[in-house]
């Protein structure tokens, strides 16, 4: 079980995680060229809130996750909302290939937990059908506190490095910009501040 099955029957119980959503669906409707015709995918999308915020201006969502417990979680919400055009998919993308073509592919902080960013980039590419949009939400470069000490994760993103990898796989037109902000606060420690980037990029 993973850490994540751990953590998927009480994930939409924190506040912060539908704030966040919230945010980058905002941004992503504001900034992207969403349409009823497009079929997307959500990478990692753990629960799927924010492939719920955007059901209504997407054609169908697979959401797909490794966790079989965050896609338990998925089926659940899907047969209690009767949501017609989400579909959970249970896979692990960085060990599998890829086997269907979309319009729109989307992350939230996924990224950081990806080990070979090159590979994964790769297959988005491959994924995405000509003209389709990648976006990408995750974290600016931090300290290592989001998430404590010991865990096996990318610190952040240089977004320039990012740009650059994209560009070398193929991808065109990117553009990255500040949209939301993490606030936390530790006992006896000041307020820290971990600021969330939307990068998109088309194919």
């Amino acid at each position: 079980m993973s850490n994540f099955d751990d953590k998927a029957k009480t994930w939409d119980e924190n506040p912060i995680h539908m704030e966040r959503s919230l945010a980058i669906a905002l941004k992503m409707k504001n900034t992207l060229p969403l349409r009823k015709d497009m079929k997307a995918l959500e990478y990692g999308a753990g629960t799927g809130i924010l492939s719920f915020l955007l059901s209504e201006n997407l054609g169908h969502i697979t959401m797909m996750d490794s966790s079989a417990g965050m896609v338990k979680v998925m089926e659940e919400k899907v047969i209690d909302r009767k949501t017609t055009n989400l579909t959970p998919v249970f896979m692990n993308l960085e060990k599998e290939r890829p086997y269907a073509s979309y319009d729109l592919i989307f992350n939230q902080m996924v990224l950081h937990h990806i080990k070979d960013i090159h590979s994964i980039f790769e297959k988005f590419y491959q994924m995405l059908l000509p003209g389709g949009i990648l976006a990408i939400a995750d974290l600016y470069p931090e300290d290592g506190t989001f998430h404590g000490d010991g865990a096996d994760v990318h610190l952040g993103f240089d977004t320039e490095q990012l740009k650059k990898d994209l560009l070398d796989t193929g991808f065109k037109n990117i553009k990255v910009e500040e949209c939301y902000t993490v606030k936390r606060q530790v006992a006896g420690e000041p307020t820290k501040f971990f600021p969330i980037f939307l990068l998109t990029a088309s194919r």
